[in-house]
């Protein structure tokens, strides 16, 4: 499959990160579910189609302005189409991941087993 990708970044920004949106075609939940489902995505609650892809945690160092959108974020947005489009048949995620929950749709589904008066 070939897709078109924009990677947005501020780079005069110095806490700024790269987004990288699925322009064509346009990534899609599995049927039977919705955006917050998607697999590691930075989701847009406004509209979730203009969600861009989770390749990072820019909390951990992988990224710093230091490196190039060609050598990294590019090689990293292949990579997680390949992951999604595996998702797509079979529902399982099976690239690497962040510590927690893999969506958004998982996080709310856990905050919903909280017995009340407890903390999530």
């Amino acid at each position: 499959m070939k897709y078109e990708v924009a990677v947005i970044w501020e780079w005069q920004n110095p806490k700024a990160v790269p987004l990288v949106h699925v322009l064509y075609p346009p990534i899609e939940p599995r049927p039977g579910t919705d955006f917050i489902d998607l697999p590691h995505l930075n989701y847009d609650h406004q509209t979730p189609e203009d969600s861009a892809l989770c390749l990072f945690d820019p909390d951990t160092g992988e990224w710093d302005s230091t490196m190039l959108i060609a050598d990294r974020i590019v090689p990293w947005a292949s990579e997680w189409l390949h992951f999604y489009e595996i998702w797509h048949l079979d529902g399982v995620w099976r690239g690497s991941n962040a510590p927690g929950p893999i969506s958004v749709g998982e996080i709310l589904r856990q905050r919903q087993e909280v017995p009340d008066g407890a903390r999530a």
